[in-house]
């Protein structure tokens, strides 16, 4: 992602048959004339038509338009269509029309599941179930005076997992990031769960149930090879073949472990929060793994 920065409104239009990587910027939108679509009238996701003089104020229209990253512009009648997805099938011939979108790849805005979302503080982003709408800078840009986000729409709730479940981070942990862990161990094989860095032989978090001595650890590894003094709790909470509630929330020095909301472990920080890109869970049964993440103040 770039560097957010307020600009003036820029429209370019780049006649091509495919989609095609463009730079996008707060005020700059990178449309695609698609010739091998013109000639065609589209109505799903359809937004709104308008009367206009020229196809530049048609395209300034659909960038104003916070839904819409597709136009349907007719020269011949003036008339401007615009859309909040980028149809490609389903289209009734109508002659006049050209068709102009950004590329679906890098902008969409209605329900997205892991792609660029604009967003304005004001308008709600609803996500699928089981996604969340994460911002993907802190950066702050102006559109019309009004403060803009730029996100995506990740998972971050798995259910009825396999006894080995494991995920890149949707987004990089912070302080007040919760990790929901409902699961059973079997009693019998080690349970983990697994914080790792972006070298495989990192480990910023890991927390073992060793059932067969009825023990629960906290450690973190440089390399795996020279692994850092271990803490263990005080109590063993965990109950074979139970469900439990395993909590861990974070903060900037701390990962502060519970079950059951029964505290479990006070565990120090010891490798940035940040480098940590993948978690692993390993229980015999997984119910839920869940992260939830602190709202960002540019969120809404």
């Amino acid at each position: 992602m770039a560097v957010w920065e307020f600009v003036q409104l820029v429209v370019t239009v780049t006649v091509t048959f495919t989609y095609s990587s463009a730079f996008q910027s707060c005020g700059n939108l990178t449309f695609l004339h698609h010739v091998s679509l013109d000639g065609q009238m589209f109505n799903d996701t359809f937004i709104t038509e308008h009367s206009v003089t020229d196809k530049a104020t048609c395209l300034s229209m659909c960038f104003h338009e916070l839904q819409c990253n597709m136009v349907l512009y007719n020269p011949t009648s003036q008339g401007c269509r615009l859309y909040y997805s980028c149809s490609i099938t389903g289209g009734e011939q109508e002659a006049g029309w050209q068709y102009y979108a950004v590329p679906c790849t890098e902008f969409r805005v209605l329900n997205a599941v892991s792609m660029l979302v604009r967003n304005q503080s004001h308008v709600d982003v609803t996500c699928p179930s089981g996604f969340s709408y994460l911002p993907t800078t802190s950066d702050t840009c102006f559109h019309d005076n009004v403060p803009v986000n730029v996100g995506r729409c990740m998972q971050t709730l798995w259910v009825d997992q396999v006894p080995v479940f494991s995920t890149p981070l949707p987004a990089p942990l912070s302080s007040g990031t919760e990790i929901i862990v409902e699961a059973a161990g079997d009693g019998a094989a080690r349970s983990v769960v697994r914080l790792s860095a972006n070298e495989s032989s990192r480990v910023v978090f890991l927390l073992v149930v060793r059932w067969s001595i009825s023990e629960i650890i906290y450690n973190t590894a440089r390399i795996l090879s020279q692994w850092e003094k271990e803490i263990s709790s005080p109590d063993f909470l965990f109950t074979p073949n139970v469900t439990s509630n395993l909590s861990i929330k974070i903060t900037n020095n701390e990962f502060q472990m519970s079950v059951d909301d029964k505290s479990l472990l006070d565990a120090p920080v010891r490798i940035p929060l940040h480098e940590a890109i993948t978690l692993d869970v390993d229980f015999s049964l997984i119910k839920r793994v869940q992260i939830k993440y602190p709202k960002s103040k540019n969120a809404i």
